[in-house]
């Protein structure tokens, strides 16, 4: 039998130039929503054509339910970042989309969080060093957050409350370019850069 699947594979080099900086580690806001408050979602770009940066990127923006907004934790510099790896087998492989950050409160409102989020499903934003959003959750797999909290011992042990996230997608964690409507106003990201053009809670 002759084999009528047609490849459709799309490659392109990595190329990385030297004096480049590459900057590890995340900025200090996490946004979340429950994903039960999504009407509508962005769409993750197909693998095909020849735009292969682009396989990676959500197209378009969240639609929220009326009077719903993203919300945000804040979280402590240079503890939290951001993991994907392959997981399963052929041809059914996929990623699992990992992310660890730490808010320096264990307060009655950091608790109800953790109290709520133990067991619901949510869908996060998270910022690169390098100023680029990336969205853990998906329509297919839920996404499952584990808080745990440390009051922290002596002078300078550690403390607050973590969150653990993972969820399951098709692609390590997509990057988004499209606005993010808060609690504070409307973010602007960007297209090319990732970095936030307008942003009414800072005026920028």
């Amino acid at each position: 039998m002759p084999n009528r699947c047609t490849y459709g594979g799309v490659y392109a080099s990595l190329m990385f130039c030297k004096g480049k900086t590459v900057l590890p580690g995340l900025r200090n806001r996490l946004y979340f929503i429950p994903k039960a408050w999504i009407v509508s979602w962005p769409t993750l770009r197909p693998v095909a054509g020849d735009m292969v940066s682009t396989f990676s990127i959500y197209d378009g923006s969240f639609t929220l339910a009326a009077d719903k907004k993203w919300m945000y934790i804040d979280i402590i510099d240079n503890k939290g970042k951001l993991e994907s790896e392959s997981q399963g087998d052929k041809p059914s492989r996929t990623f699992l989309n990992k992310l660890s950050v730490v808010h320096p409160e264990t307060d009655e409102l950091a608790s109800s969080f953790c109290r709520q989020a133990n067991s619901d499903d949510f869908v996060y934003l998270v910022q690169r060093r390098n100023g680029k959003f990336r969205v853990l959750g998906n329509q297919m797999f839920e996404t499952d957050t584990k808080p745990k909290q440390d009051s922290g011992e002596g002078v300078s042990g550690d403390f607050g409350t973590t969150i653990e996230i993972e969820v399951t997608d098709e692609c390590p964690a997509p990057y988004y370019f499209g606005t993010i409507e808060t609690v504070d106003g409307d973010i602007e990201i960007d297209p090319i850069t990732g970095e936030i053009t307008s942003d009414e809670t800072h005026g920028q």
